[in-house]
């Protein structure tokens, strides 16, 4: 068993078939717009359609579901309170000792539909296209090199790190370590830590080194190629169009 990063999946799909740019520029603006909606009716439609661009793009299910498994677990430590503690002018019920709102329920409602919606459409972005295709049109539309540099590193760095944790974590259970709430296993973990942010900062300072002796100017190279079809055009409309007027929708029902 290991902590190493997969990799992405890459599935041929419809979407995979797009322009990056494209697909880039139409799913960040949704996610953008789903971030302004306040109604459950119109978060419930944002939410089934992110969900059909997940199956147009042929999302692993497995890999989606694990993935937003973590956020929800994460999420619902804030959302959970909120029906026992936002009390407005809606409904009240009491479950035990305890008040609950509508208020509360709408609220969390609110947040865990945003934070679906908006998860599914940034894996969709991330699994209809190789990530070096995607970075590169994220370039394209001018986003500054020195951020794609970062989202680059930082994503072969995390696979680095937990690839460097895994081995440690062998050597410790070869040498008979268990987890345990002792002292000397707090500071079996503080020794952890330390070794794998030297280990990490060593290998930094070689692969540095090994960038700049083969020529590295400050910008990472990909093979892909970027070609607008009228395809990419009507796809970014149908996209934008439908959360833009989700939003307008929105806007003239209050």
């Amino acid at each position: 068993m290991t902590l190493a990063l997969d990799p992405l999946p890459c599935p041929d799909s419809p979407l995979r078939r797009l322009d990056p740019r494209w697909k880039l520029a139409a799913l960040v603006l949704a996610a953008v717009t789903v971030a302004f909606l306040h109604t459950l009716p119109a978060l419930a439609v944002a939410l089934g359609g992110s969900l059909l661009l997940a199956a147009i793009g042929r999302l692993p299910w497995n890999w989606y579901l694990a993935r937003l498994s973590v956020v929800l677990l994460f999420l619902a430590l804030f959302a959970a309170p909120l029906p026992f503690l936002l009390h407005g002018d809606g409904p009240l019920w009491e479950i035990g000792p305890f008040p609950v709102s509508w208020q509360g329920i709408r609220a969390a409602l609110l947040i865990g539909m945003k934070a679906v919606t908006i998860i599914t459409l940034m894996l969709v972005l991330l699994v209809s296209a190789p990530l070096d295709a995607t970075l590169k049109a994220a370039h394209a539309l001018h986003v500054p090199g020195l951020m794609v540099q970062l989202v680059v590193l930082t994503y072969r760095y995390l696979q680095v790190l937990a690839g460097e944790l895994a081995r440690i974590r062998t050597a410790l259970r070869v040498r008979g370590y268990r987890n345990r709430v002792t002292r000397h296993s707090y500071r079996t973990v503080g020794h952890v830590a330390g070794t794998l942010l030297v280990r990490g900062y060593e290998r930094a300072e070689r692969v540095g080194q090994a960038m700049r002796c083969r020529g590295f100017d400050g910008r990472f190279h990909s093979l892909a190629e970027f070609r607008t079809t009228a395809v990419d055009v009507a796809a970014f409309v149908v996209i934008v169009g439908s959360m833009t007027g989700l939003l307008v929708w929105e806007l003239i029902q209050r």
